[in-house]
């Protein structure tokens, strides 16, 4: 892993990059482990001491045998599985230094990634600027409708006042008029009825059905109360 990291000494990288870099040595560990695994099966089947693969072969020429390719998971033969061979072994895993730099395939996916996860500054300044336009608009249409309402206030609350009159009217003439109906009532049955007798309902429904008579006599003769 050290002599990857040597390489990098003197360059300039961008951020992803370096988590490009990182990402492919962070687990050599265990990477180590299993491709220990599938390699001594192979060197097994193939009846070749793993002394003598040592000193003869370099991983990179392991990996170039279709014979052990053929005994190895697909991952095992990948770039990403080339880097960490090569942060763990450094020179003598027989790859070149350039593995470690991404392909130009894997270096247009990360500068796409970069572009829509890592905004330049001119663009994030360019994203302010568009939200805070937007939230100034937001404001002023605010405004605009808190000074329409209140332009409206003066209206509304003489409406509100002139309902509150008129139905307060209403219920002192109602008051007043079942007063006079209790001193009716009073006066034909000769003593005080409570409103809640079924003698005085009675009164009142012959009261309302003159009343209503009363009214369409009126109505005929053109007079409107």
């Amino acid at each position: 892993m050290a002599a990857a990291w040597r390489l990098l000494v003197g360059r300039n990288f961008t951020k992803s990059s370096l988590v490009f870099l990182a990402n492919e040595t962070r687990s050599s560990f265990l990477c180590r482990l299993t491709a220990s695994k599938y390699c001594t099966a192979s060197l097994e089947k193939s009846n070749v001491t793993d002394g003598q693969i040592e000193n003869s072969r370099t991983w990179a020429e392991r990996l170039q045998d279709p014979e052990e390719i053929e005994n190895l998971p697909k991952w095992m033969t990948t770039n990403r599985h080339k880097r960490r061979l090569y942060a763990q072994h450094g020179k003598a895993s027989g790859f070149q230094p350039g593995i470690m730099w991404p392909t130009k395939t894997e270096l247009a996916e990360m500068i796409e990634e970069e572009k829509e996860y890592h905004p330049t500054l001119q663009q994030m300044q360019a994203n302010i600027a568009a939200k805070r336009k937007a939230e100034e608009i937001e404001q002023i249409k605010k405004e605009k409708f808190i000074a329409a309402c209140m332009a409206r206030m003066p209206i509304l609350e003489k409406k509100w006042t002139e309902a509150r009159e008129k139905k307060k009217q209403q219920q002192m003439q109602q008051k007043r008029k079942r007063e006079l109906l209790l001193l009716e009532a009073k006066e034909k049955f000769g003593y005080a009825i409570d409103p809640r007798h079924p003698k005085f309902q009675k009164y009142m429904e012959e009261i309302e059905k003159q009343e209503r008579k009363r009214k369409k006599e009126l109505k005929k003769k053109g007079i409107v109360l």
